[in-house]
């Protein structure tokens, strides 16, 4: 099984490095979360072992349980699943990035709970860029004031913004919307210069991703092997 997930990760890093070296970009800028939602302990450490820090899960339950069974390892918690009001809790407990703010109330739940543990959480705000009915996040024109809600928050760290694009099978019109996301990330950081976060990219469309502007990747199915 091991074996399998060094083939996955030989095959993803290079064509990771081609991504970034077509579009001159340093491999070092862009961070890859390895999405490890349904994904066996065993597996994720054999992950980490190959040099990967950052990993994502999708439920709260699940993240707190490999949180505890994973202690020993040095793991940067990514929580990239639409947060249930009461889950707010348990995601504060044991995530160290939340990429799926786009509620009033949890912003103000997870503040609350991180005050409590005296932690500051890293957020991104997640926008719904292509007003999709099946997707989380907020409309595009609402950036600016979610960014500020969580930006007078004293335990939430205001990092940037994702996305999760439309796949369609037209690279042409893919690499539009990531291009528009993109604008919209920097017209956040003008108002909030430290949160130079765009998260942007999965298995699928990672390397139009790294194309058209993007800084962290979540990557499953490439690095783990597809889902049961």
């Amino acid at each position: 099984m091991h074996d399998s997930v060094n083939d996955n990760l030989q095959s993803f890093q290079r064509i990771f490095l081609g991504a970034c070296s077509e579009s001159d970009v340093k491999p070092k800028n862009i961070s890859i979360v390895a999405v490890s939602k349904k994904k066996d302990i065993s597996l994720i450490r054999a992950v980490y072992e190959n040099g990967f820090r950052d990993f994502g899960e999708n439920f709260a339950q699940e993240l707190s349980e490999k949180s505890n069974q994973l202690k020993d390892l040095n793991i940067v918690w990514h929580y990239i699943g639409p947060i249930q009001s009461n889950k707010v809790k348990l995601v504060a407990a044991h995530a160290n990035w939340v990429h799926s703010i786009d509620r009033e109330k949890i912003i103000s739940k997870l503040n609350s709970y991180c005050s409590e543990i005296q932690k500051v959480m890293n957020v991104c705000v997640q926008v719904n860029i292509d007003n999709e009915a099946s997707k989380s996040g907020i409309h595009p024109d609402e950036l600016l004031k979610y960014s500020s809600l969580v930006d007078k928050q004293s335990h939430l760290n205001l990092k940037g913004m994702m996305v999760l694009p439309k796949i369609t099978s037209d690279q042409t019109e893919n690499e539009n919307v990531m291009k528009k996301c993109f604008a919209l990330h920097a017209n956040l950081k003008l108002a909030y210069p430290n949160a130079k976060t765009l998260s942007m990219g999965t298995t699928s469309d990672f390397e139009s991703a790294i194309k058209c502007g993007s800084n962290m990747i979540r990557i499953g199915e490439s690095i783990f092997g597809k889902r049961q």
